[in-house]
């Protein structure tokens, strides 16, 4: 059961939840990556799930958590929005298969080139092999109608899952994140971080953090991998907000923020900076890859780009550092190996130079 009810006993009985994830995730010291003077940990958000790992899972316990209550004759089927290649879009077509779920997501466009191809094709791959029904849009100016299309699709009802899953309730389930590092420290007998590096794009992983971490940390750092304004310090603040209303009218109970929050939009890249692959963040993965750690140049790549930064610069000198990794490790071959990629549109079959 996630440390959220234990904290907060009152949600027990007013917040849906359903297990899904292998909790606690480890906390891993990590040399080689940083100078010597630089502790330099890491929480392996890969692992949070047999299906799926990384950081989307805790925010679906509790957004699916009540779908066996839903009001209607029949179960409803999911419908999100994600990038071409969102982490988030595959968590939830695998998780929703796995409830026996048909998942429906609108899908929009992101940095296509050689180098970003075949990522962006493995995540198609499973999201069809977890036999989602996809929506990809041409252009951003499409993606309204796409919904629209996806949305009437179908005769049963609908359960809407936000992009990101960064809804308020989605946020509670990374402030048990921050609970569980807390915790962890605890029992170890281990002194708080310095500074905690992480990921955003929508936000709720970090609104989530900064409210669970209490005093497990001294600084948060969001490190943006998405433009302005999606992504942002008064982003994060205001789902953190959102959050704590929920928290306050189901339990009466009120939480601040322990860290020192702040963005580091350095890294995003060129263009809309999504899914840009940058030399920095290619850097990073080639360096995380020699040191056991399997990151990608999306989310945690360039997250980690602003970690090594920083390092060299000499600002994390003497410190205690904690970088989360939001990407899943789950090795899902054996599954895209299986999906008819043919089944996507002919426009984007070919633009991700496919075979014929």
């Amino acid at each position: 059961m996630s440390l959220l009810f234990a904290r907060f006993p009152g949600l027990r009985e007013r917040l849906p939840f359903r297990s899904l994830g292998q909790f606690p995730t480890a906390l891993t010291r990590v040399h080689g990556l940083c100078p010597p003077s630089v502790e330099l940990w890491v929480k392996r958000e890969d692992q949070a799930g047999v299906i799926y790992g990384g950081n989307k899972v805790r925010k679906l316990e509790l957004l699916l958590g009540g779908m066996d209550d839903a009001q209607t004759e029949e179960r409803p089927r999911l419908l999100t929005l994600g990038a071409w290649g969102s982490n988030h879009a595959l968590a939830v077509a695998l998780y929703g298969q796995s409830l026996g779920l048909r998942v429906d997501t609108v899908l929009f466009p992101q940095p296509l080139t050689d180098e970003t191809a075949p990522y962006l094709r493995k995540q198609l791959a499973g999201q069809l092999a977890a036999q989602a029904h996809l929506w990809p849009s041409q252009t951003f100016a499409g993606m309204g109608l796409r919904y629209v299309q996806a949305r009437f699709a179908s005769r049963q009802p609908v359960w809407t899952i936000p992009a990101g899953g960064s809804s308020p309730a989605g946020v509670l389930g990374w402030l048990a994140g921050g609970l569980e590092i807390a915790d962890q420290l605890a029992h170890s007998g281990a002194p708080p971080f310095d500074v905690v590096y992480v990921t955003i794009g929508t936000g709720g992983t970090a609104a989530g953090l900064w409210l669970g971490l209490g005093q497990a940390a001294n600084a948060l750092r969001g490190v943006r991998v998405v433009p302005w304004p999606i992504a942002s310090e008064q982003g994060v603040r205001f789902l953190a907000g959102r959050a704590r209303s929920l928290l306050h009218r189901l339990t009466g109970e009120s939480l601040t923020p322990g860290p020192q929050l702040s963005v580091d939009g350095r890294f995003v890249g060129p263009g809309i900076g999504y899914g840009a692959v940058t030399e920095a963040s290619r850097r990073a993965v080639a360096l995380a890859g020699s040191a056991g750690l399997g990151l990608e140049t999306t989310y945690t790549g360039k997250t980690l780009a602003a970690l090594l930064a920083d390092a060299d610069a000499g600002l994390l000198h003497g410190k205690r550092v904690l970088f989360v990794n939001t990407v899943s490790s789950v090795d899902l071959s054996a599954q895209r190996a299986r999906a008819d990629l043919s089944l996507l549109p002919p426009w984007l079959y070919t633009r991700l130079a496919l075979p014929k």
